[in-house]
């Protein structure tokens, strides 16, 4: 009978087993899908343009920016609501936008990556034009980086 990894529950190959690296593979995959991380951050009150929101965060460990899911009490309306990663204070255009009217929303991010002394932050790069958008709860996607 198969054994399981006592923390995620993963199907360890039995020995001898001839399909070992079908077997092996789907646990690379499960355990890799398993390694999703997530930052919760929220932005009480109005958001404001030009207003860095977060910043001076330390991950523990080399991590990749994967995405941002943002929620809203209060959407923007008359313009999307645009958020932007700052490394050490630094915009990095990578920018994710909740849509005008929207209450929630996501977006993904591409080659976005910090080491353990890289500060992270974010800032509002642009808010609707009627509404600004009020009261954002943002869930930031990351993942850790393998040693190579």
């Amino acid at each position: 009978m198969p054994q399981q990894t006592p923390r995620l529950n993963l199907t360890l190959p039995d020995t001898g087993n001839k399909t070992w690296e079908t077997d092996v593979e789907n646990w690379a995959h499960k355990l890799d899908a398993s390694s999703a991380q997530y930052l919760n951050l929220h932005l009480g009150g109005q958001a404001i343009d030009e207003e860095i929101i977060f910043d001076g965060f330390h991950f523990d460990e080399a991590v990749q920016i994967s995405g941002i899911t943002l929620f809203a009490r209060v959407a923007p309306a008359g313009s999307d609501l645009v958020i932007d990663f700052l490394k050490n204070q630094l915009e990095q255009s990578q920018t994710v936008s909740l849509p005008a009217g929207s209450q929630s929303g996501s977006g993904s991010v591409t080659g976005l990556t910090y080491t353990p002394l890289e500060a992270m932050g974010l800032k509002v790069k642009g808010v609707g034009s009627t509404e600004p958008g009020a009261e954002i709860s943002l869930l930031i996607h990351y993942h850790i980086q393998p040693i190579v």
